[in-house]
């Protein structure tokens, strides 16, 4: 058996400074796919399936840009059509499985999955098997799942299991293609938009969902999805979603997707979040007699599309005096200005806040330069293990208490080795900033003491009150707090 392997992946923020252009995407194109072989990578659990299955692998085109603004027509129609391309000249096929986010939008197509599954089934036909594998932060759309045979989706956040989901959708896909099972979906998605910051799926309410899913799991379904959704898309599909895959039995997927959603609907008051103002934060962490602490730039989340260059918990710090604490902020500026002073020289500059209005303004540094680096280093995991990363130059600039981390690109925090590849240890720190919501504590998570989540203004806000959503479906909560729903009765459920 043959199987196409690829995809476009994307996690957009609407509200991000835009378009991004085709240059923002890593682009990989046959054989250079295979790379992501036995890394913790929803790509390489694809591979990683097929090949333990004895199927071969077939590598088109990957491209991935990592959380950013809305990508432009041009890069979406040329990415895809290439990819379209490429699987129709695969040869024949016994499957497609692709590699997708769930929360991508593009210029003119505001549910971008559903575009790329409806394009590929266009191209390898209507007996052609395809699986989807989906972040855990999915905005899932009906034409999506219509258009497709298997959908995997994240069960853990932090993601631990992204290679292991795709090797069950690569696994799903193989018992179609021969016959063995006959995938029915049913999606429900109730009118709830929950912030990244009460997904977590270590504790209740997502705790209980996954749970519900893998119980079903055991007992009535081929493949259960609890996709806890993106909230800064501002599209009408956004939002969280559930969806249920059985062996030739629609009702019995409709009935469960059904009660998940019910489930999660009765436990949306557990899933609204209230963060540490920034003074009160800092304040805390300084006084905590143990580190490491952990302050959660909620606002300037990374990996939710916002730029990492937010300065509110900065000039913060500096002005309490804070000691033994670190900060990477992205500003490409602000690394030039320290390789020009080079190791063991003084550099000046106005750090952050220069993408947009959202992150705050720009703060003046006076400090000595530690370490100039090509920001090379890779993912010890567990999420992403052994998947490399290039943050651009950097540069480490001790300022007053502060240990500034200065990258040219925005990287995710979730890994200790972003701060062990520059000469940092960050068990020895007092305060570590992180530039997320709950990814961090994948690698953070075992050495902090304490955590502080703060209400820092950006894109990332949990308070979605402050965004201008023109978009989503409404009611929705908690935009609309008196939202009323229901799944609708199934006979015999």
């Amino acid at each position: 058996m043959r199987f196409a392997i690829g995809g476009i992946v994307n996690e957009t923020n609407t509200f991000a400074t835009g378009p991004v252009g085709l240059d923002a995407f890593l682009q990989l194109r046959g054989e250079a796919c295979l790379a992501y072989a036995r890394t913790n990578h929803s790509l390489g659990g694809a591979i990683d399936g097929c090949r333990d299955l004895g199927i071969e692998p077939v590598p088109t085109l990957y491209a991935d840009a990592f959380a950013s603004g809305l990508p432009s027509r041009t890069a979406f129609t040329t990415l895809l059509d290439e990819l379209a391309g490429r699987i129709a000249d695969a040869g024949p096929l016994d499957g497609v499985v692709l590699t997708l986010h769930g929360a991508m939008a593009a210029d003119g197509h505001p549910d971008a999955e559903s575009t790329i599954a409806r394009r590929v089934r266009a191209v390898v036909g209507p007996d052609v098997p395809i699986a989807v594998t989906l972040d855990f932060h999915a905005n899932i759309g009906q034409p999506m799942v219509d258009a497709v045979e298997i959908v995997t989706t994240y069960d853990t956040y932090p993601h631990r299991d992204e290679a292991e989901r795709a090797r069950e959708a690569a696994a799903l896909l193989a018992r179609t293609a021969r016959g063995e099972i006959r995938p029915t979906a049913a999606l429900a998605k109730p009118p709830m938009l929950p912030v990244p910051q009460g997904q977590h799926t270590e504790v209740s309410p997502f705790r209980d969902l996954i749970a519900a899913a893998h119980a079903m799991e055991r007992r009535d379904a081929l493949t259960v999805t609890v996709a806890g959704g993106f909230p800064y898309a501002d599209v009408p599909v956004a939002g969280a979603g559930f969806l249920v895959i059985t062996d030739g039995e629609p009702e019995r997927a409709r009935s469960l997707a059904d009660a998940l959603a019910r489930q999660a609907w009765t436990s949306r008051e557990a899933m609204r979040v209230r963060n540490t103002p920034v003074e009160q934060a800092v304040a805390e962490a300084i006084a905590y007699p143990d580190g490491s602490v952990i302050l959660v730039d909620v606002g300037d989340n990374i990996g939710g599309g916002t730029p990492g260059d937010g300065t509110a918990l900065l000039a913060e710090l500096l002005r309490q005096r804070a000691r033994r604490a670190v900060m990477v902020i992205a500003d490409r500026a602000a690394v030039a200005d320290a390789a020009r002073a080079g190791v063991g020289g003084i550099v000046e500059s106005m750090v952050g806040g220069k993408t947009d209005a959202w992150h705050g303004e720009p703060v003046p540094i006076q400090g000595r330069v530690g370490a100039i680096s090509d920001g090379r280093w890779v993912h010890e995991g567990p999420e992403w293990a052994g998947v490399p990363v290039d943050m651009g130059t950097t540069a480490v600039v001790q300022v007053d208490g502060v240990t500034l981390v200065l990258t040219e690109k925005p990287t995710a925090p979730g890994d200790l080795q972003q701060l062990k590849s520059l000469g940092i240890e960050p068990a020895a720190q007092q305060i570590i900033v992180v530039k997320a919501a709950v990814r961090w504590r994948g690698g953070y998570g075992p050495i902090a003491k304490r955590a502080i989540h703060v209400d820092t203004p950006g894109l990332g806000s949990a308070d979605l009150m402050r965004f201008p959503f023109r978009h989503v479906r409404r009611p929705i909560w908690p935009l609309d707090p008196e939202t009323a729903w229901a799944p609708p009765s199934i006979p015999g459920s």
